[in-house]
């Protein structure tokens, strides 16, 4: 019996590239784990290749790993583009209705689909995706579907999303020297919000904040309508990096302060950490005071307050979260999202993140994690784009399709259902 081949997922971050294989569970709406790895980034920072050929060795890395420990052949992925070169903006087109009967057929469907993709760009810039927003025929707004409509003006207004045409280009071309076909390429955010969001919260007003390790991305919704996308060339590293330099100690050693004690109170709480034992996986309980014996100035050890820490991490927090705060003012949804903000990531991990979110943005505030998966901690926020580029995949299968003309039509079905 022939085994059932895995919807594959290829997440390629700033610091980790992660592939993912799922099949359907045939007994719920759940997907079952064929297998999940990771291996570090190399030639990709900040949401863009740097370097194709050591990505290209990484991916290679990685394929070889998955094909030997599972038994599974890799021959397509699904993956995804980030990078602050992502653009959304909205456009307009108009067609006049062509039947002899007056009403709307596809095919004036589509011809005005194809206009409104029709935009003056830089010669660098590349249209990504076309998201429809509103149908309107002869004036009359807020249309569902027009087709069999009887009317003389067609009109739709779409938000267009833009890349870089080289980013694109090299991504491309880095998944195919890999030796694998590449599906389709997901910008970031909609994986995110595949894997985390409900019909309901779309409606109400929601945004999607992933804290990544060298970005931040949003993703904004409203009445089932994307409203905004951006992403923002920080990310959790800078913390890192900050408590590097104002601890005076060791990157490693610094991110491990980021991930144990995260955004503390604002006490003079002493914490003393013994630099020889601090990475050894000696995990130091909150309600343990760390006791050691020293002299004074001694190298072995630092020391520091809970305030120490606070003053170090809340401001570069605060300037990731006033760039969104200034995305969502720009749109005019500034605390004005009943749904609020979930938050996910590997940088959402950080202790204390949830009640500084609230009070930044004055809205309701959660930590959100993929949850449809068996035989996977999907539960971590940092695997969120990886389960939501497999979802994607799955949520318009109603079986595998192993052509691959038939698949890549139905993940760019996907993009459709953003029409209201």
């Amino acid at each position: 019996m022939s085994k059932e081949p895995a919807i594959i997922g290829l997440d390629i971050g700033s610091q980790t590239i992660k592939i993912l294989g799922v099949v359907r569970d045939n007994n719920s709406d759940l997907y079952r784990v064929k297998f999940f790895e990771q291996i570090p980034t190399l030639g990709f920072s900040k949401g863009r290749v740097r370097d194709e050929k050591l990505l290209t060795k990484k991916i290679v890395e990685l394929i070889k790993k998955v094909e030997e420990k599972y038994d599974e052949r890799i021959e397509s992925v699904i993956t995804n583009i980030s990078g602050s070169r992502l653009e959304l903006f909205n456009n307009k087109a108009s067609v006049s209705v062509s039947g002899a009967n007056g009403k709307v057929s596809e095919l004036d469907k589509e011809r005005v689909f194809e206009d409104v993709k029709t935009v003056v760009l830089a010669n660098n810039k590349k249209v990504l995706k076309v998201f429809p927003k509103e149908w309107c025929l002869d004036g009359e707004k807020d249309i569902s579907d027009p087709f069999g409509l009887q009317g003389i003006r067609l009109e739709l207004e779409a938000s267009i999303l833009t890349c870089f045409s080289s980013d694109r280009e090299v991504l491309e071309n880095v998944v195919a020297n890999s030796g694998v076909f590449l599906e389709d390429i997901i910008p970031t955010p909609f994986a995110d919000a595949v894997a985390l969001l409900n019909d309901t919260q779309k409606e109400l007003g929601v945004a999607v904040i992933n804290i990544g390790f060298g970005t931040t991305s949003l993703i904004v919704y409203e009445d089932g309508k994307v409203l905004d996308l951006a992403i923002f060339p920080i990310g959790s590293s800078h913390i890192t990096n900050d408590i590097a330099i104002g601890l005076q100690t060791e990157i490693d050693i610094a991110e491990k302060i980021k991930l144990e004690y995260g955004l503390p109170e604002s006490s003079n709480r002493k914490i003393e950490i013994n630099l020889k034992t601090f990475l050894n996986n000696i995990d130091y309980d909150d309600e343990e005071e760390v006791v050691v014996k020293k002299q004074k100035n001694d190298k072995d050890y630092l020391v520091f307050t809970e305030k120490n820490l606070r003053d170090i991490v809340a401001p570069r927090l605060s300037e990731i979260f006033d760039l969104i705060k200034e995305r969502l003012k720009k749109i005019g949804k500034q605390e004005k999202l009943p749904a609020g903000i979930v938050l996910t990531g590997g940088g959402s991990k950080l202790k204390g993140l949830e009640d500084f979110a609230k009070k930044e943005f004055k809205l309701p505030c959660k930590l959100g994690s993929p949850s449809k998966f068996i035989g996977f901690e999907s539960r971590d926020s940092s695997n969120t784009t990886i389960c939501g580029l497999v979802l994607l995949e799955n949520e318009f299968e109603e079986d595998r399709v192993p052509a691959r003309n038939n698949l890549v039509e139905k993940i760019k079905g996907f993009f459709s259902n953003f029409t209201p």
